[in-house]
């Protein structure tokens, strides 16, 4: 397959350990909003979430107390994107 006739990468979120899956997982094209979408499911569900370029780790999203504070982990690859 040609590169001009894949789509383009994505930013995915999904939980930590998982690889990203187009098929399951919602892709955002601007990293402030998969940042967004992370910290909201963070927050509902108490596990950390990871957000992929594709299929290399951007960012991990957690919360390491339970006062609401999330904490935004940025990888080497990923802190050209914030």
């Amino acid at each position: 397959m040609r590169a001009s006739s894949r789509s383009p990468d994505l930013f995915r979120v999904t939980l930590l350990g998982m690889r990203p899956n187009p098929r399951r997982d919602q892709g955002f094209a601007e990293y402030q909003d998969a940042e967004r979408r992370a910290k909201e499911d963070t927050r509902r569900t108490v596990c950390a979430h990871d957000i992929y370029l594709g299929s290399r780790l951007v960012a991990t999203v957690s919360a390491p107390s339970f006062a609401g504070k999330m904490s935004v982990d940025l990888t080497d690859f990923g802190s050209r994107y914030a």
